[in-house]
């Protein structure tokens, strides 16, 4: 069966190079694959030898072995989110583990793949000193990158039972834990390269059998309120897509801060204003919770005809927060708290500008909604007024780090988020018109 589909992923390859724009574009991604793989061969020998001063070879590996994991994580949800492919349903007659290995290879058969395997293998092959420990290194990354995205895709793509969110769930842990700890992965790279793809691929299997096959009649009588806020995000592939994007950036912002923290002791845009626009969820909301009825607008007509008032949609505002949030606060809090010292001032700040973009997100969904018509829209997915007043208002709030002085600016956010939830609940009743016009003719 698997020699059967990399046959047809083959087939289907060659057949796609009959169009001349295909030849050309698969040409040109060759060459630069080429062409970066001799480039990083030639600097590590250069830092090799000497002829380098302000960087190790050792570095560059391990920079070139990040770029490789997060390239291939990122891929994810770039530039649009990709669902996991399952050629059968669980209930066709092959093994669980057929059903997997089917899964793994079609993705691996992806030109993708093809490029980063030919830059590896570029590479390893004009260094001068440890070609087969970066082949094995950057292979080892590159699949266990792979697996660990397929992890990660399973909660999202597929309804599991219980055992298999925690497989997941240990999964994400032991990754904060090299986030956390770097070094503990790359002082035995030789030995952990082994083990950790293995280990991903065992958890991925056994994940994977953990999947609950879709049923099209549902018992009446199950309950309605398990986990409907998590479906509500996982069935709404804009809203879906977008978060996942958001949740990248902050990762690989914290992810590349954490590993200059480590290497030269200073912080990713020198610690100054720029960077704590990744330090909050400020990006969640510029990208979907600013404009939250132009993604859930069935929803909130739902709410409309129902009851008309906003107090139950406020509810649903917060419910349907409350999962990102909560992730991006188990993500981004260790980080901050490991790299910065001044414990106040990271707790203070991260918990003010939460509780601010929350509760001003109310006001920005009623006065600046639009209509979200894909994954991927150049108009833009919520408005350049919230996002800039937001953007503006998270710098202002990290002035606090410079003088004590500034602490009286978390109680002025305070005041203004009282404010901001009072004033949504004022201006539902004259907006709520507008928002209908907006977001059905728009």
């Amino acid at each position: 069966m698997i020699r059967y589909l990399l046959f047809i992923e083959i087939k289907s390859a060659f057949q796609r190079l009959r169009n001349p724009l295909n030849i050309l574009v698969n040409l040109i991604f060759i060459i630069t694959a080429w062409g970066y793989g001799l480039l990083l061969a030639e600097l590590i020998n250069r830092a090799n030898n000497g002829e380098l001063d302000a960087i190790t070879a050792g570095n560059l590996i391990n920079y070139a072995l990040l770029a490789i994991a997060g390239v291939t994580l990122v891929r994810m949800v770039i530039p649009i989110y990709t669902p996991q492919k399952q050629f059968f349903p669980q209930y066709y007659p092959l093994s669980k583990l057929q059903h997997y290995l089917l899964s793994v290879f079609s993705d691996i058969t992806k030109p993708f793949f093809f490029y980063l395997i030919l830059f590896i293998v570029t590479c390893s092959w004009h260094l001068e000193y440890s070609k087969f420990e970066f082949l094995c290194s950057g292979l080892s990354v590159l699949f266990s990158a792979h697996l660990f995205r397929r992890i990660i895709q399973y909660p999202i793509d597929h309804r599991l039972r219980n055992a298999g969110f925690v497989f997941v769930i240990i999964t994400l842990l032991i990754f904060l834990l090299l986030i956390l700890y770097p070094d503990l992965f790359l002082n035995h790279i030789i030995y952990l390269g082994l083990l950790i793809p293995i280990y991903l691929f065992i958890v991925g299997f056994l994940t994977e059998c953990q999947i609950i096959e879709n049923k099209k009649v549902e018992l009446i009588n199950i309950s309605q309120h398990g986990g409907i806020y998590l479906k509500l995000l996982i069935n709404n592939p804009k809203a879906r897509s977008y978060l996942l994007k958001g949740f990248s950036f902050i990762l690989c912002a914290l992810v590349i801060d954490l590993i200059m923290v480590k290497t030269n002791g200073k912080h990713f845009f020198d610690g100054k204003f720029i960077y704590w626009l990744f330090a909050t969820p400020l990006i969640l909301f510029t990208y979907v919770f600013n404009n939250l009825w132009g993604f859930w607008k069935n929803v909130w007509l739902n709410y409309e005809l129902r009851s008309g008032e906003y107090k139950d949609l406020l509810k649903f505002s917060l419910h349907i927060m409350t999962i990102p949030l909560v992730a991006n606060m188990i993500i981004t809090l260790p980080i901050l708290l490991l790299t910065w010292d001044d414990y106040q001032f990271i707790l203070l700040f991260y918990f003010t500008s939460l509780l601010f973009l929350v509760c001003t997100s109310f006001v920005w969904s009623l006065l600046f909604p639009m209509v979200v018509k894909s994954t991927f829209q150049l108009k833009g997915i919520s408005s350049s007024v919230s996002s800039i007043v937001t953007m503006t208002a998270v710098i202002l709030l990290s002035s606090v780090k410079i003088s004590l002085w500034f602490y009286i600016l978390i109680f002025s956010y305070l005041i203004i988020s009282l404010i901001a939830c009072k004033l949504a609940m004022d201006l539902y009743k004259n907006k709520k018109y507008g928002l209908v016009r907006k977001l059905t003719t728009g």
